[in-house]
């Protein structure tokens, strides 16, 4: 009988688990430049629609945040081997991370374009919502991708998990801007980004089927 050490199964994991964390990234990527694309539809319509410098900016931290999160998710299932509990803990630590990534990174492309960015504290709550949100959501990622579902019960899901955010957010951060435009950032991304995942294990699937076949 054959047998692997851990080195040799890490080896020939890696490469997946990059290709992976690449296709959920580009995945982000589209989600994100989709959302901020919704934002300014409502804001043109609402006649609302800022200025060209903080356009750029709100799209750079759209797109950050989104292919962080979608990436780390991504990475996740390929990592897990089917605990549900390592899922969770991916989710609880990349989604803070990535959620104060992408505000730095608003931040910095303000200054950078010679806008000046208001002051604000770090929003730890902000953080961990996203933090709780995010690592229920890759843990039923997972348990639903144990079960070969289809696309459907992964967009249930998105909007299932993103309502409850959308509505912890209105109660604990009543600042956060237009409820409408809110609805579409808590509630979209983590349908776009559950589906994602779910394309991206399907393609890995089969790829892997083409390579045996």
């Amino acid at each position: 009988m054959s047998t692997y050490s851990p080195a040799q199964i890490t080896s020939s994991a890696s490469p997946e688990i990059v290709a992976r964390v690449l296709r959920g990234a580009w995945f982000g990527v589209l989600l994100g430049l989709t959302i901020e694309t919704m934002l300014l539809a409502i804001q043109f319509l609402q006649g609302q629609l800022p200025e060209s410098v903080r356009i750029v900016a709100d799209t750079m931290q759209k797109i950050s945040w989104s292919s962080l999160v979608c990436a780390t998710l991504a990475a996740g299932q390929a990592v897990t081997r089917g605990k549900l509990a390592i899922a969770g803990v991916i989710g609880v630590l990349g989604a803070p991370v990535a959620f104060l990534l992408a505000r730095s990174l608003h931040k910095a492309m303000l200054e950078i374009l010679g806008k000046e960015a208001a002051s604000a504290a770090i929003p730890w709550l902000g953080a961990a919502i996203k933090g709780v949100e995010y690592a229920l959501l890759g843990a039923a990622i997972l348990w639903l991708a144990k079960r070969d579902y289809d696309w459907k019960p992964y967009a249930f899901l998105g909007a299932a998990v993103g309502s409850v955010s959308y509505v912890l957010v209105l109660l604990l951060l009543p600042a956060g801007g237009d409820p409408l435009q809110r609805a579409i950032i808590e509630v979209i991304h983590p349908i776009g980004c559950a589906l994602a995942v779910h394309a991206t294990t399907r393609f890995s699937r089969h790829l892997g089927a083409g390579a045996l076949g």
